[in-house]
């Protein structure tokens, strides 16, 4: 954004445009109903969900897609007329994709990244790309919310392509997102919350809840990236989550009690923030904080 659209919105009101990452260290936490509550709680929001190998922000919306568009990656193949069996590529190719044997080169597209590097290297241009499809992105809408979701298909291995595609495609919306990363710490979290401008990180005070927090604290720290963290069902646990978050520097901006009420709107497809008051008013202030920790 430019300075002197910044300006312009700073004078119209304390409106920013923000794109806020929910993540969290393990899945089961509350991370997907954080992320459609956080997007139901304010106006022209954007919903992304990044969580493209099981997917569901749609249906906490309720709500059905509109238009979708296939992800690609490039796929190598090579042309054996041309190939002199030099094994430059299999030697170069830090995925262990490639293997010559003589002057047959075989391609493993499980392994295979999509990097390029064996094209680039091939003194013979005998390798050459052809573009497949890995997945799809979908687009809904739905009681006043876009969503954006991407989806990987089923057999394929690596999702970070349909991430930083989906992303690409949530670059060109112009206001406040909200992005549903996927749980854990691995290459699709890092994909998924690298472009954010702020990180809330999803909890429970459990054990489990606190190592694998402290994992994804360890991570954005590394990225040079701070968080916020939510506590959901921050009465059946005692880990000691402020602790560890003190040492990270990590406010806690919500603590979320158990309610079996909610558990059993959500089991039914609806995000808390539709109906409970103690999540809409959390989620609010959430808002609140995020605003005044990012100006």
């Amino acid at each position: 954004m430019t300075t002197t659209r910044k300006a312009t919105r700073a004078a119209a009101g304390p409106v920013t445009e923000m794109k806020i990452a929910v993540a969290s260290g393990k899945g089961g936490t509350g991370k997907t109903c954080v992320a459609a509550s956080l997007a139901l709680s304010a106006s022209g929001i954007l919903a992304v969900d990044l969580d493209v190998e099981e997917p569901n922000l749609a249906l906490l919306f309720g709500a059905t897609p509109q238009e979708s568009m296939l992800v690609t990656r490039p796929r190598p193949h090579v042309d054996e007329n041309r190939c002199t069996g030099c094994g430059i590529c299999a030697r170069e190719c830090r995925f262990g994709a490639v293997n010559v044997f003589g002057r047959k080169v075989l391609f493993s597209h499980e392994l295979c990244h999509g990097c390029g590097l064996c094209m680039r290297l091939c003194p013979t241009g005998a390798i050459f790309e052809e573009e497949r499809p890995v997945g799809e992105m979908r687009r809904y809408r739905c009681d006043g919310v876009e969503l954006l979701e991407g989806r990987l298909w089923t057999g394929q291995m690596n999702p970070v392509p349909v991430i930083e595609s989906t992303l690409d495609a949530a670059e060109a919306f112009e206001g406040n997102a909200v992005w549903d990363c996927p749980p854990g710490t691995s290459c699709s979290m890092v994909a998924a919350v690298r472009r954010a401008d702020a990180v809330i990180l999803v909890t429970e005070p459990t054990p489990f809840g606190a190592a694998d927090l402290e994992l994804a604290l360890q991570v954005l720290q590394k990225m040079g990236k701070k968080a916020s963290v939510v506590i959901n069902r921050c009465d059946l646990g005692e880990a000691d989550i402020d602790g560890l978050c003190s040492r990270y520097d990590a406010p806690v901006a919500a603590r979320l009690p158990f309610s079996r009420e909610v558990a059993s709107r959500y089991a039914s497809g609806e995000a808390p923030a539709r109906s409970d008051p103690l999540w809409q008013e959390a989620m609010k202030t959430l808002w609140a904080k995020i605003g005044r920790e990012n100006p």
